[in-house]
């Protein structure tokens, strides 16, 4: 998408944040995320071209629709799915989740990554602990 290694960190920052939300309003300890299931597992997908969604994501950045991404990385994109479950979930838990639902808005309805990264980084600037 032509985005730095800033806008990658605040965006990996962010995520967490938002994981850590979700945990919590299901009763996890927040500390849960801070450790290799949680960060060490977000950073590796965020920044290992191993990764299958990584390599899907950065496909859908270079304008790659949904279906040829997915056939293209020949296995299962686990994120594709689950974007769509964690959505439902934050949506009857009532947590606010911005990154999962512009991943929802490229994956499910065809939004331009760029845009949903432009969306993301021009937020206003807030405590990421609060809701």
């Amino acid at each position: 998408i032509g985005f730095g290694a800033n806008a990658r960190t605040a965006l990996i920052t962010r995520g967490l944040v938002e994981m850590s939300r979700l945990g919590e309003a299901l009763g996890a300890d927040p500390e849960t995320f801070m450790g290799m299931a949680g960060l060490g597992d977000l950073v590796l997908t965020c920044t290992d071209n191993q990764s299958r969604n990584r390599r899907f994501g950065m496909m859908l950045g270079q304008g790659m629709d949904v279906q040829s991404a997915q056939e293209k990385i020949g296995q299962v994109v686990e994120g594709y799915r689950n974007t769509k479950e964690v959505r439902v979930l934050a949506q009857r838990l009532g947590v606010e989740m911005p990154i999962t639902e512009e991943i929802y808005q490229v994956l499910y309805c065809g939004k331009i990554a760029r845009e949903a990264a432009l969306t993301l980084l021009g937020r206003a600037r807030k405590d990421e602990r609060s809701n």
